[in-house]
Order: structure tokens, then sequence, then C-alpha cells
């Protein structure tokens, strides 16, 4: 089957899909094994995905993926066949970082030239280092395995020349080093080829249903019937063994039959004293077995025991143009905006004195269309969003690599993998990511020595939390490192002419943690491969200023650093709450997102501060936003009440104000001063087309309203800030 057949290029493209996807597994699972290498779980998912991976890679001829996966997956079996392996050879983990890496480069150079699919001279070369480890697990074991056989050899045949007493317990030790050796060579289901016998009764039956049973009740895993199961397999035993014991087991054997005799008696529950009491019984009775090693039958794979367990259901998926669902859309914004006109009509007929018979229908029809086309948009809205799990996966990979590239132990742990994030904000966003973990690692985790003398843990750890907030999400990377050294933050801006002598002596905390945000600062002495040259951070704020986004940091020198990105679930077109406010002669649109509340506040109460108006509000100062000065509106001043008239004892100016108080940063308040609410509404933010429009200092796009009216859309972040 070549790749380059038309019939099958669209199944190759989605091979590659499911490569790249294996390939982020890898990397999550080899993190988790390097952690815990004693893991089964984690190395007979390693096995089977290099199974997987050389099978589907066969079917399409990429014979470079399918011989590395091949031989990794033999090097995994052997692994798999006794996890002890690891802790002996810690570099094999290296070694399947490695071919990952491999098969990601495969990936990668696929795309550009689909013919690059035979083995090169470095694939071959990594092979070779495959063979090798393998050849040394089992040149290892097997020298092992010959010097005890040879040792057996040996003993056996000065047994004759010993004395009576001194050969047989001499005997004893060969038949156990004999049973050793041939239970160290069982194949994987080895277990299933174990005998045990005891003066001609075969007792294998009976001992595999007590292990069984005992190991369920242990894992506390039991099933209604698995008590009744084990009682009767322990009274087999007991009335076999009591038929052919000879006086070495006799004392076990009436201590079993005490204690099934006090346990039917009292009809006692198999709780875990009573599982550990069997337990010890087995295995001391077990010593007295003759243990025997049959030849294995047909052998049984793992995969075909696992085959009944239950598998995640299959999530049927299609691909689609990402433009086509922009288009879309575009069409629901136009339905939206015409919903918006039903509603107007609705008003117009009101006032004209429509029929109220037809009146109520026409609402009724217009409510309906409404809803059906916001769900319409919630629907397609979800097709554009992707879980965060898409680039939250790569994030354990980059901290392990990072970490042992310079010297430290770190770690990471994820929450919050589910939530959803549009998938045009996923570059970006990972970008972002990337240069704060980074930052985590290299800047804010001490090395192993250090963190020992601080009285942490030698391991640090990254802390990746994902959590939604309304048509937000709070994405939050720590770490239990060091945290930020804002003098020597401070002293870096003064030394790069960021910020003055002045302000060094007199910037709050606050102020000087965003510094690290700055293009150009870096408190690093030297610039390496992984940062120090100060410009990780800007791309961060670069990132988030673009999707609208807001950074926020909390600084614990000594314990450690956390920076927040919230940004928008989506910044494609979307139905927002928007309140129409009128300022002046000029209507604008408020999204209800950034409204905190509206207030009426008497004239009396507003007064002069500094260069603008204030007035108290629940304990409060909230400072006025002078929206008619910014805008250059016409229009009287705002009338408050000065300083020198609020100490006049009877003076007051009449009259109520209309403030909308926005949503502040770093828990301050900011208002607007409105003439007129004149109500709210959905609305569909439409970005600016001309270039001239962008310009404008305090808008973010406009809106067109259900009677034809083209509004702006005010900017709150840009308006707070200004």
């Amino acid at each position: 089957m070549s790749v380059s057949d038309e019939n099958i290029a669209e199944l190759f493209e989605q091979y590659k899909d499911e490569v790249r996807e294996t390939i982020e597994t890898l990397d999550n699972e080899l993190v988790s094994l390097e952690q815990d290498p004693s893991n089964s779980e984690t190395i007979f998912s390693l096995f089977r995905h290099m199974h997987s991976l050389k099978g589907s890679s066969k079917m399409f001829n990429v014979d470079n993926i399918a011989t590395i996966a091949h031989r990794l997956e033999d090097l995994m079996s052997i692994i798999d066949k006794n996890n002890a392996i690891l802790n002996k050879y810690p570099k094999i983990v290296d070694l399947l970082f490695k071919g990952n890496d491999i098969f990601r480069d495969i990936i990668a150079r696929l795309e550009e030239d689909i013919s690059y699919t035979a083995m090169t001279a470095d694939h071959m070369a990594f092979v070779g280092e495959i063979q090798a480890q393998i050849d040394k697990i089992n040149r290892r074991d097997s020298q092992l395995l010959d010097a005890a056989k040879k040792l057996v050899e040996d003993i056996e045949a000065v047994i004759p020349t010993l004395e009576e007493n001194e050969a047989e317990i001499i005997k004893k030790d060969v038949a156990d080093v004999n049973t050793g050796l041939a239970l160290a060579t069982l194949e994987e289901d080895g277990a299933n080829q174990i005998r045990f016998n005891y003066n001609g009764a075969d007792l294998t039956e009976t001992v595999r249903v007590m292990e069984e049973t005992l190991g369920r009740f242990k894992e506390e895993k039991q099933t209604p019937e698995d008590g009744q199961t084990f009682l009767e397999a322990a009274n087999a035993l007991y009335t076999t063994l009591a038929e052919v014991a000879t006086e070495d087991a006799m004392g076990l054997i009436a201590e079993l039959g005490d204690g099934l005799q006090l346990f039917t008696d009292r009809k006692l529950e198999m709780d875990q004293m009573t599982v550990s009491f069997f337990s010890e019984m087995l295995d001391g009775l077990k010593q007295k077995f003759q243990v025997e090693v049959e030849a294995p039958a047909v052998k049984t794979t793992r995969a075909s025991k696992t085959s009944s367990q239950v598998k995640e259901p299959q999530v049927k998926t299609i691909r689609v143009d990402e433009a086509k669902i922009d288009q879309f859309l575009e069409s629901v914004g136009r339905l939206i905006t015409k919903s918006e006109i039903l509603n107007h009509l609705q008003f117009s007929f009101r006032q004209a004195g429509v029929d109220a018979g037809l009146l109520r229908d026409f609402a009724t029809v217009s409510r309906t269309i409404s809803n059906d086309i916001v769900n319409l948009q919630r629907s397609i809205m979800e097709v554009r969003q992707v879980e965060m799990n898409n680039i939250l996966k790569k994030f354990p990979r980059l901290v392990r690599d990072i970490s042992h590239k310079i010297g430290k132990e770190a770690e990471m742990v994820i929450v919050g993998e589910r939530v959803p994030i549009d998938k045009s904000l996923l570059d970006d966003v990972e970008q972002a990511m990337v240069h704060i973990v980074r930052n985590a690692v290299d800047h804010g985790l001490e090395t192993p020595d250090e963190r020992l003398a601080a009285g942490k843990p030698r391991r640090g750890t990254v802390n990746i939390t994902v959590t939604q907030e309304e048509a937000a999400i709070l994405i939050e990377v720590s770490d239990d490192g060091r945290g930020l050294d804002l003098q020597k933050i401070k002293a870096k801006a003064l030394e790069r002419g960021f910020i003055t002598p002045e302000q060094e002596q007199t910037m709050p905390d606050k102020e000087a943690e965003m510094l690290v945000f700055s293009s150009g600062l870096s408190t690093k002495d030297q610039a390496t491969d992984l940062s120090g040259r100060g410009v990780g951070m800007d791309v961060v704020m670069t990132n988030l200023k673009k999707w609208n986004g807001e950074v926020l940091i909390d600084n614990k020198p000594g314990e450690g650093l956390a920076v927040g990105l919230r940004l928008p679930i989506t910044n494609t077109l979307l139905t927002k709450e928007a309140i129409m406010i009128r300022v002046s002669t000029s209507t604008f649109c408020l999204p209800l997102e950034f409204v905190n509340e509206i207030v009426t506040v008497p004239k009396e109460d507003v007064h002069h501060h500094k260069d603008g108006a204030v007035f108290r509000h629940r304990d409060m100062v909230i400072s006025v936003i002078d929206l008619k000065g910014l805008l250059g509106l016409p229009d009287a001043p705002l009338d408050y009440v000065s300083e020198e008239e609020v100490e006049e004892p009877g003076s007051s100016v009449q009259g109520n104000l209309v403030f909308v108080i926005l949503r502040g940063k770093n828990e301050t308040r900011q208002s607007i001063l409105a003439d007129e609410i004149l109500g709210q509404q959905k609305i569909v933010i439409k970005e600016f087309e001309l270039e001239t429009f962008r310009k404008l200092p305090y808008f973010n796009g406009l809106t067109l309203l259900g009677d034809g009216r083209v509004v702006l859309i005010l900017d709150t972040d840009k308006l707070l800030d200004s």
C-alpha cells in the first residue's frame, strides 16, 4: 500500500493524527513511569501502544516507525514480565523517550515528504542501542540462571559422598533451588504452570481458588459469592491434608481446622484480620508442599485477558474546515441581528396599536425564533471548542526535560484538563504557558540541595490549574520554589532604563511584579537556550492583550509564585448581553459581563478629588471616568460638589446622577456617568474592518441594533487604564 495513492490519502492523514496522539500519550506515560518504575499498568500500557504503533505503521508502509516500534515493543515485553528490570537499568526510560522523539520527528517530516518512510542511518543506530540494551538484560539474567544451575549440578554430584543426615538437608535445599529456578524461567502466565502436591494428593486447584479469593478480599474487591467459595476450598484443603499429612504438617493442619471451626461457629466476617490469618496459614502449608512446574500449553497473552474489560465509548468525529465554521457563525450572527429587528418591530406594532391577539402571536413566534437562534449559536460554538487537555498533556514531558537538563528535580500536577477553550486560542495560550512553565522550573524551583537546606522536599512541584469562570477561563501556573526577588527585578529594570531611581524606591510590590513582563528584562546574568533574554514573559503579555486577557500574579518569596491567565473561552463571534447607554448625544454598548452594577447617586454626594470626581458607595470610593472628556462629546462637564462647598453649611446640589460601575482590576472600582440607561439587549460584536476605526482608542467593535442603527462598543479595559 502506497501513501501516495489518492484513495488512501485521507486514511493516511488519520493515521498521522493517531500517531501524534499516541506520541503525546507516550510522553505522559513515560514521565509517570520515570516517577514510579514499578507501575505495572503504565508498563503494559506502553507495551500496548508500541504494539499498536507497529501495526498501524506497517499498514501504511511507514517502515521506520514500524521497525523502531517493534524493537521497543520487544524491550517493553521483557520489562512487562519483570518490573524490577527498570530499577536495575533506569536509563531504559531515557531510551524510550529518545524513541518517542524519533517518532515525533518522523511524523513532522512526513508532512513535507510522504516518502520519508525508510530507515535512515540514525534510525538503524538507535535500533542497535535498543538491541544492545536487550542483550544486556538477557545476558545478566542468563548468567545468573546458568550459574545457579551449574552450582546445583555440582552439589548434586557430591551428595552421594556425604553422611546421610547431611545429604538429606542438602537434598531439600537443592530441591528448593530447583523449584526457584523453574519459577524464574516461567512464561508470562507462569502462575498457571505451578502445581502443588502433598504425599500424592494434587492440591493445585484448591490452592489457586484460596489464593484468588483471598487476594480479592485483601483488595476489597470481593464478590458476594467469594466468601462461600473460599470456605468450600479451605474445607476441601483441610479434609485432604488430614487424610495424607505426615507429622511435620499436623500442627499447621490442626490450626487450620480450628480456625475454620471458629469462623463457622461464630459466623465471623471475612475482615482483614481473618484474611490475614488464613493467608498466613496457607503460606505456611505451601512450604510443606512439593512444587512442580509443568510445561506450558498454548501461551495466553495478556491482551486476551484484558479484552473482556470495559472499554471507553468511542466518540465519532468528522473533519470540517475551520473556515466553514466561521462562515456558519457569521450567518448565525446575521440571524441574531434579524431577531433583534423582530423585537424592534414588536415594539413598533404595540406603539401603532396593532390588534392585541395578533401582537401576542407575533411575540410568541419572535421569542421562539430568538431561542432557537441562541441554541444554534451555542451548539456551533461548542463545535469550535476543544478541551484544555489538548495542550496540557504536553507539559509533563516539558517539565521533565527541562529539569533533567539543568540538574533539578520536578514533577507536574495538572487539574482541569476537561475545561473547554476555543480552538483559535490554543496556539497562543500554549506559547504563553510554555514560557511561564519554563520560568517556573528554571527561575522558580531551587536545586535539590537548596530545597533540602530550606526544609523543602528534593523534588519541586509545578502545578497547572484550569477553572471556568462564566465566559472566561483562568489558567494558573504555580510552583513551590523561591518566588520573585522584587529587589533584583527593580535593580535590573533600573539598569535597563525601564524605571527611574525614584520609582525603584517607591514602586509598590504589585507594580514591581508586573515588571517581569517587560520586553528585554531578565534577572539572569547570562542567557541560556532556556531563558535569560527577557523575551519569554513579554510574549505572554503580548498574547494576552491580543485576546483581551488579563494576567494575575501571587508572589510569596521563599514559598513560590503563581501566575494566572484570565482570558475569554472564545474570541469568535458571540452573542453577548449588553446595556445601552446614552452619553451626551451618543449611544454606546457596554457588555453586561463588564458591568458590576448600576447606581443612582445624589449630585451632592459626588465630590472632586485630585483631577476627577469620586463618590462613596458601600464603603468603597468609586472614581468616575470622564467619558465625555475622553471622547470629546459636546455637553456640560460633570456637576460635582467641590471640597470648599462641602465645608460650607447648607450647601447642596439638587438632582441625581446615574453611574455604571465597571468590574475593575485588583479590587479597584471605577464608573461611567450615563445620561440615560436605554435598556438591555443581545448584541453581536463585529470587529472593525477599516483600519481607521481600529485606531479608535476606547472601542473594540460595533454592533447593529434592531432599528438599523450602528452602535460602538466600549472597551472597558482601555477605559479603566485611561
